[in-house]
């Protein structure tokens, strides 16, 4: 389990009270199967707290569902910790939430939760709904509409076909390997990478944290603050990016058309075009430096802040404005 926390109520005389002879020490063990029928168009609404969930496909009209829980408490006083799990059926939507539950305290509390997990098996047409706290979710080789909402728990989709995928996080990792599908993510720090990826519309809005785009292709819309965004060999119709001070890299496979926006304030920006690609492209700038590399460029022209030309070949648009950053076009080798 990637995520621990411990809970202390009252923090004086922590350490006291954890060696004392009269603290009362007790472990919470508790384990949960249940399987619900189900068929195309169900939902599994699952509320994880900080528990880890691994979904996996398998090829019977069955959710199925087991839940670990062990942790481990002492207290010097008075005041209980317990787990308990709910899970019910109401028609076609299935619903599972985890819940620690605790007593009122008097005294100091440690609490350790040493292992949390859902092992969830179920068709791959299911829809998850799934929302959680600092736990992380691991899904594999789904079909079905994923909807993921986290508070700092970390995110791994691979093998993906939905066609849409949402997920909202505060500052966990969150990583989407050989997708095929619609993605949506908004999270406000954590770090972003879609990998091998084939999205139709892939929509990024993300704080601090970097965003990483490798090996995919489709139309990309992506916002930061502060963090840099990287598209490494990407084939693409439409590119709109925004950042306030995050530095943009961008290399891009040739297209028959390319529709590109990329308005930075204080990040630089560093574009490179395989051969071939064909666009007329423009940059202005306040006070940022402007350089090219790009041999086969035709009508350039150039001003003190600003410079436009043409890549001979295709139809495609190109635009760079930033305040003070920095621009380099140039090809790939």
């Amino acid at each position: 389990m990637r995520i621990r926390h411990l809970t202390v109520l009252l923090v004086a005389a922590l350490a006291a009270a954890a060696a004392s002879p009269s603290a009362r020490c007790a472990e919470i063990r508790r384990d949960y199967h249940e399987s619900f029928r189900v068929e195309s168009g169900s939902i599994l609404r699952l509320v994880n707290g900080d528990g880890d969930v691994t979904v996996r496909k398998w090829d019977r009209d069955v959710i199925d569902i087991e839940v670990h829980y062990l942790a481990e408490y002492k207290s010097f006083g008075s005041g209980e910790r317990d787990f308990t799990v709910e899970f019910g059926q109401d028609d076609r939507v299935v619903e599972v939430e985890g819940r620690e539950k605790s007593g009122a305290t008097v005294g100091f509390l440690i609490f350790d939760v040493k292992e949390y997990t859902y092992t969830i098996k179920a068709p791959d047409y299911v829809i998850l709904d799934i929302t959680g706290d600092d736990g992380s979710v691991d899904v594999e080789d789904w079909k079905g509409d994923v909807e993921i909402d986290f508070e700092d728990g970390d995110i791994l989709l691979t093998g993906g076909r939905s066609a849409d995928t949402r997920i909202r996080s505060g500052d966990g990792e969150i990583e989407v390997e050989n997708h095929e599908g619609n993605i949506d993510i908004e999270v406000e720090d954590g770090p972003i990478s879609i990998r091998g990826s084939r999205t139709p519309r892939c929509v990024i809005s993300g704080g601090d944290g970097e965003v990483v785009v490798r090996d995919s292709e489709g139309d990309f819309g992506i916002e930061t603050d502060d963090g840099n965004i990287d598209l490494y060999r990407v084939k693409a119709g439409r590119i709109d990016i925004l950042t306030s001070d995050g530095g943009v890299d961008i290399e891009l496979h040739n297209t028959d058309t390319i529709d590109m926006d990329v308005r930075t304030a204080d990040g630089d920006v560093m574009a490179r075009f395989a051969e071939g690609l064909g666009a007329v492209f423009t940059i202005d700038t306040d006070g940022g430096v402007i350089r090219t590399d790009l041999p086969s460029a035709v009508n350039l022209q150039k001003g003190e802040n600003w410079l436009s030309g043409r890549l001979p070949g295709g139809r495609g648009n190109i635009r760079i404005r930033t305040e003070n950053g920095a621009v380099t076009l140039k090809h790939t080798k």
